[in-house]
């Protein structure tokens, strides 16, 4: 998300407010988008309701301020986007007349996403974004006496959301010393938020060192994603959403059995089923490049079955990663003789 300008807020401010047929309809799309969803796009189509209950709310209160044409703006976004199956930004955007507060709740909020909760408990992680954003724009409109039912309110979404995707939040000790100030993120307060601070922890995460496993395997002569293989992408997934900027180049390999031609095939297939995982799972196909190099760059082991299962893989090599690092993994060889998972040292 960029710091919002002058402009932006003006251009805002001047489109022509929705009707309360248009809202109605909208209203009616999400709802459609909501239940026929799961996962991601159930989140997404969530957070889509709660921003138009915001611009809702204005409206039966007079008129829609900028605030709430933005929240409209919010809630249209995700429904059009939902609509063509775009990857849509997991990064909740402040409203360009507000600010971040309750940085502590945020926090939760960043961790339970990264933990999985979107797919436990889209509803109240949508939820408690949503209204946590509505809070501080009650804070810098009316102040604290406005404010105060939706930061309970946002607190209580929170809640829900830890109780039923039963993932612990994160103990805060310590953490908040690690954030930016207030100062840093808001500027002068109530006027959007600093691109470079927000997500909150993204400054912090970048330069922090994480650990990752870039490779899948598969059974012989198959291009089929095993469970065990699907995990270890889901894993990687988290880094590759978390940080848009890192791109990947999939690198297919084979073991050394069949016809150089056969094996490039083979490594194409390999590399299109990892591909088309993580485009499923909102990575953008831009991000994504791929070489096919067959039986090159053969693994060893003092067993020939392991050593060919352990050469049947991709390797998902990051690009622009900093300082994460690369580690191995062999919980997913299929070897032949048993064709199951097989503890590798």
């Amino acid at each position: 998300m960029s710091t919002v300008s002058a402009k932006h807020v003006q251009d805002v401010a001047s489109q022509q407010r929705p009707s309360a047929v248009q809202i109605d309809e909208l209203a009616t799309v999400l709802e459609q988008q909501y239940q026929q969803s799961a996962g991601q796009a159930r989140y997404q189509a969530y957070k889509g309701k709660m921003w138009l209950s915001y611009a809702q709310n204005e409206r039966s209160e007079g008129s829609l301020t900028s605030a709430g044409l933005e929240a409209w703006q919010h809630a249209k976004a995700i429904s059009e986007g939902l609509q063509q199956h775009q990857a849509l930004s997991l990064i909740t955007p402040i409203l360009s007349v507000s600010q971040v507060m309750r940085r502590d709740l945020w926090q939760q909020i960043e961790y339970l996403k990264q933990s999985g909760a979107i797919d436990k408990a889209p509803e109240s992680l949508a939820h408690a974004e949503v209204i946590l954003v509505w809070a501080a724009a009650e804070y810098c409109e009316l102040g604290w006496r406005h404010a105060n039912e939706h930061f309970h309110a946002a607190e209580q979404a929170l809640y829900r959301a830890i109780e039923v995707s039963e993932i612990k939040p994160v103990p805060m000790n310590g953490v908040m010393k690690q954030l930016p100030s207030m100062a840093d993120i808001n500027g002068q307060g109530c006027h959007g938020v600093n691109a470079e601070f927000w997500p909150m922890n993204k400054a912090v995460e970048l330069n922090a060192t994480h650990k990752v496993q870039n490779v899948v395997h598969f059974a012989s002569n198959s291009a089929e994603l095993s469970l065990a293989s699907q995990a270890v992408l889901d894993r990687l997934l988290s880094v590759l959403q978390k940080y848009p900027q890192i791109d990947v180049t999939l690198l297919g390999y084979t073991d050394s059995r069949a016809s150089q031609t056969y094996n490039l095939k083979l490594a194409q297939r390999r590399i299109q089923s990892v591909q088309q995982y993580l485009s499923m799972h909102g990575i953008d196909l831009k991000r994504i490049q791929s070489e096919a190099r067959g039986a090159q760059d053969l693994q060893f082991d003092s067993k020939p079955q392991i050593a060919h299962a352990k050469s049947r893989r991709v390797v998902l090599q990051l690009n622009d990663a900093g300082q994460i690092q690369i580690e191995p993994q062999w919980q997913d060889l299929q070897v032949e003789s048993e064709q199951q998972k097989v503890k590798v040292n």
